[in-house]
């Protein structure tokens, strides 16, 4: 088994025996070869366990290790297990359904080193990328994730307290990032989110417009990709109001006053309803980017 490898991809699998040997297959294809494979395997019953064991067996320099603990703990949780147990110095989550290009692994390590020397290895840093929408088959549907959900990647930190556009299987963060957010605390609306949200307020993030993976759709997707629209921006207030008073419990002695206060407006708006919330997000200028995303926030609030 290789010693400190540089980069460790956590891979959280349930039930993924449909799927698992294509992204094995990408991941043993990567231009970078200096990482290491991280699982925790979250309740499995079919055959998901039998083909890491397997894999294992073939590849006994890339698993890291295999978290069996047995408990189904949805990918949130198992993610954040993973992160806690991981020792690298950059870390990628990965989703077993997914199939990634040959430089992904190459890309995002470069890219995130290259923020180091910028920003130094105690600032909380994330790369992430643009991904091609695939069905089932690999059939292409969305050649840009990003722009499929009409995402404007280019945001300010205060836009992560509404709104997110990073995927957590298009992402690379480094060990100040990983300490800082983890674990994901328990009423976090999802583990990418959270790190999301925490980069931006604390460290920097860095898009990477260049798709790196095949972002597979099927029914089975845990969150998956849906076009944007009207009625798709409904946006899920209360879950990112709930977001920020965690935030702002765990993180307010190192906000300024100016920040606090806007984190707080955020996390009220979960006791608000009807015109009392309109108001209060008017009032304090909760706006997410780009017009439709704002005439929905307004609608749907």
């Amino acid at each position: 088994m290789m010693d400190n490898a540089r980069v460790q991809i956590l891979l959280s699998t349930w039930n993924g025996e449909r799927w698992l040997p294509e992204l094995l297959a990408s991941l043993e294809k990567q231009t970078f070869q200096d990482w290491q494979l991280l699982v925790r395997d979250d309740g499995s019953t079919d055959q998901t366990l039998r083909i890491l064991l397997k894999w294992q067996a073939a590849h006994p320099d890339k698993l890291a290790g295999l978290l069996l603990d047995g408990s189904h703990l949805g990918s949130k949780l198992s993610f954040s297990r993973l992160v806690e147990a991981s020792t690298a110095p950059c870390l990628m989550f990965c989703d077993q359904d997914d199939v990634w290009f040959p430089e992904k692994v190459e890309l995002q390590y470069t890219a995130l080193r290259r923020l180091e020397g910028q920003y130094g290895e105690a600032t909380p840093l994330l790369v992430h990328s643009d991904l091609v929408v695939v069905d089932e088959a690999r059939a292409i549907q969305a050649v840009s994730f990003w722009d499929y959900r009409d995402f404007e990647v280019a945001q300010r930190k205060q836009a992560y307290l509404l709104n997110n556009v990073v995927t957590g299987c298009a992402t690379a963060f480094n060990r100040a990032a990983a300490e800082l957010a983890f674990p994901v605390p328990l009423y976090a609306l999802e583990h990418d989110r959270w790190l999301a949200l925490v980069c931006a307020w604390f460290g920097q993030i860095q898009a990477l417009p260049h798709p790196l993976l095949l972002y597979r759709q099927h029914d089975e997707n845990a969150i998956g990709a849906e076009p944007a629209t009207v009625n798709g921006l409904s946006t899920r207030v209360d879950g990112w109001s709930q977001q920020a008073e965690v935030f702002l419990h765990r993180f307010g002695e190192r906000l300024n006053a100016e920040d606090f206060k806007l984190v707080t407006a955020v996390a009220g708006l979960r006791y608000l309803h009807g015109w009392k919330r309109r108001q209060h997000i008017l009032h304090h200028r909760l706006f997410k980017p780009g017009v439709l995303n704002n005439v929905a926030l307004l609608l749907f609030a």
